[in-house]
């Protein structure tokens, strides 16, 4: 098939291919393919004996029209290009055909002049063949002004629609930007919530790079985490491909150990890379052979929230400082365990071997609704809802899913790297 750039040329082509292929203007893709095949086997070159360039000629022609009708981009300019031809084509007629009933009537009024010249009123047919004359011109003009006032008329409509049309577009792709930006602008992390838990791994992951020799060959996972466990909870750790890199002053190379750490809370990430600077100063144990605490991410994030609140009106703001002043605070009491019943239930008994009794966790001493406490009361044991359950896995299974995207990401820019070296 001929790229599309030349098919739109050939779209504005006068040749009717509809014609050329015998189908009608409404023929389907199939009765399209099936005229071709049977127009082609009469001009194609190697079905004929001696082709001439005129069968060579059509058999290109058909190859253009198949081209043309099969692309239904190509085939709709063409068919609004060929019923302009065609209703050009019949206005053009229907004014030969005025042309031609004029001059008719102006032969037969010619006739009928000569007839009375031949009676001897020749004086009179004079004067009455001037103005046939001149009326079938003005009429004849009048026809040809309304025609064009038509035409200009169309084609000023034409315009005027697309231009509708292409306004409501860009008032369409406004608003869904607008949208997209509001969704966005919601949709954000705050991440001084539960000292930034709520942040990907990705951002709550530190690097650390050793030399592997002397003690740094033993350090493994399980050194690494208990290494980095003073800084906060880590959620994970694993270790990357070595590599050998230039170190030092004197640029020796070296095989160059790289662990990660991921951290429960961004908190304790800035922690381990603000505060290991010093441990590796004291040189004790194996912080004296890390070289390198550093973010994974490559970037500092921040664990301030990344959209301020906004912020409201004199008026709104006057009212809550009046609230806050008149009205006392109150402040929701902490859920709590009554270890005192547990005590008191699960001792363990002589007779049973010293194991504790669960009795207290049965689902007859849970209550099922919680009611107002009262000062001196102590709030009772609950368990956590179906509901509360289903997050916590959901949230595990997010975790799980982000470490083993962040351990992907990161074995790809050790090979990049390495690839790089």
């Amino acid at each position: 098939m001929a790229p599309t750039d030349d098919l739109k040329g050939h779209a504005a082509s006068s040749q009717d291919f509809y014609a050329l292929l015998d189908i009608s203007p409404v023929a389907s893709e199939s009765e399209i393919r099936r005229a071709y095949r049977r127009a082609a086997l009469k001009y194609h070159p190697d079905k004929i004996s001696n082709p001439t360039p005129v069968d060579i000629d059509k058999f290109h022609l058909l190859q253009i029209a198949n081209d043309v009708l099969s692309d239904p981009d190509v085939r709709q300019l063409y068919d609004n290009a060929r019923e302009a031809r065609e209703r050009k084509k019949r206005e053009t007629q229907m004014m030969d055909a005025a042309k031609r009933k004029m001059k008719e009537d102006l032969e037969a009024r010619e006739r009928a002049g000569d007839a009375a010249a031949a009676a001897g009123q020749r004086g009179m047919k004079r004067g009455w063949m001037a103005t046939t004359d001149n009326d079938a011109e003005e009429k004849l003009e009048r026809e040809i002004q309304r025609i064009a006032e038509d035409t200009r008329r169309r084609r000023r409509e034409a315009e005027e629609k697309l231009m509708r049309e292409e306004e409501e577009e860009q008032q369409q792709e406004q608003q869904q930007q607008e949208k997209q930006e509001q969704d966005k602008a919601s949709q954000y992390v705050d991440r001084s919530k539960e000292g930034g838990t709520n942040v990907p791994e990705l951002e709550r992951a530190v690097k650390v790079r050793w030399i592997r020799e002397g003690l740094g060959v033993d350090l493994d996972k399980d050194h690494l985490m208990s290494l980095f466990v003073s800084f906060g909870k880590v959620e994970n750790a694993f270790m990357l491909k070595d590599k050998r890199q230039r170190v030092g002053d004197k640029r020796e190379k070296k095989m160059v150990a790289t662990g990660v750490v991921v951290f429960s809370s961004i908190v304790s990430a800035h922690a381990a890379v603000l505060d290991s600077e010093k441990k590796r100063k004291t040189g004790e144990g194996y912080w004296a052979i890390v070289e390198s605490v550093f973010w994974a991410s490559g970037n500092e994030p921040s664990i301030e929230s990344d959209r301020q609140p906004t912020t409201s009106n004199s008026a709104t703001d006057t009212a809550k400082t009046t609230d806050a002043t008149t009205k006392p605070s109150i402040s929701k009491p902490r859920p709590s365990f009554n270890f005192a019943s547990l005590k008191e239930r699960g001792t363990p008994s002589k007779s049973g071997g010293g194991k504790p009794s669960f009795g207290s966790f049965s689902s007859a001493n849970v209550k099922k609704e919680a009611r107002p406490l009262v000062s001196g009361d102590k709030p009772g044991l609950t368990t956590a809802s179906l509901q509360e359950v289903t997050l916590m896995r959901l949230k595990n299974a997010q975790r799980e899913k982000e470490r083993k995207a962040l351990e992907e990401d990161l074995c790809r820019e050790d090979e990049a790297a390495d690839a790089a070296a």
